[in-house]
């Protein structure tokens, strides 16, 4: 008997299905590549959004070693589409081989998210961010935004600042352990090891594409000095795989 696939957590659409070279010497006669929904998304989470593959197999609950080949898989159909110039299309599997995690796909009337921040980009710590971009959103829709200063350093103190300010949602960098349980425990949802741009990781959190990260922690404690260097952006120094 066949053993029955393992359920996939599918945060995103595809914003396209197919594609197909342009020119002259188009190479039908090879057939279409199709690519499963489970290797677009593990492709969108490690080399789109930049996520580990342990962060990308947390995401998609399913293993690291999973996540690598859907990885291998689809780098190498994709290979043979840019170099035998053939078309592409990505194909959903059966309901009972996937599934939605959609958290914000069912969009509250109104919530309020702050995102660790310093020049406009996710700030790497949170335990010393000198300020929260806050935003107000209704019915998915960014409705309100503000650049708020962070009364002081350590995650006690934020944790309360944030409570006082009606946060249900924090997106930021690295965080420690116990600063994920004391906002987990002030009924704050955390989203940790984002990076780039406040606003597009908010829209992202609004489009039910950011994933939710419990193991993007970092080795330092909140709050107290540390000299180790950051690689890229999320606050942890990790490599990617």
């Amino acid at each position: 008997m066949p053993r029955k696939p393992s359920l996939k957590i599918i945060r995103s659409d595809p914003p396209a299905h197919s594609f197909s070279p342009d020119g002259p010497n188009l190479n039908t006669k090879q057939g279409v590549i199709t690519l499963l929904l489970e290797e677009w998304e593990a492709l969108r989470l490690v080399d789109y959004a930049g996520l580990e593959q342990t962060e990308a197999a947390l995401s998609m609950d399913i293993s690291r070693q999973s996540v690598q080949m859907l990885l291998a898989s689809a780098r190498s159909k994709l290979a043979r589409v840019v170099v035998e110039g053939l078309p592409l299309r990505i194909h959903c599997q059966s309901k009972q081989a996937l599934k939605k995690d959609n958290l914000f796909m069912k969009r509250n009337s109104k919530m309020k998210i702050a995102v660790t921040e310093q020049h406009a980009h996710v700030f790497p710590h949170f335990g010393r961010t000198p300020e929260f971009y806050v935003v107000t959103a209704e019915d998915g829709k960014i409705v309100e935004e503000n650049i708020v200063a962070a009364p002081a350093e350590g995650h006690g103190a934020l944790v309360g600042f944030l409570v006082e300010q009606g946060v249900g949602t924090l997106i930021c960098g690295g965080i420690g352990g116990g600063a994920v349980n004391g906002l987990r425990a002030a009924g704050i949802q955390v989203y940790a090891g984002a990076s780039g741009s406040v606003k597009e990781q908010v829209l992202s959190l609004l489009n039910g594409q950011l994933p939710q990260q419990g193991n993007a922690n970092c080795d330092h404690h909140d709050g107290h000095d540390h000299n180790h260097h950051h690689e890229h952006g999320n606050g942890c120094g990790h490599q990617h795989q």
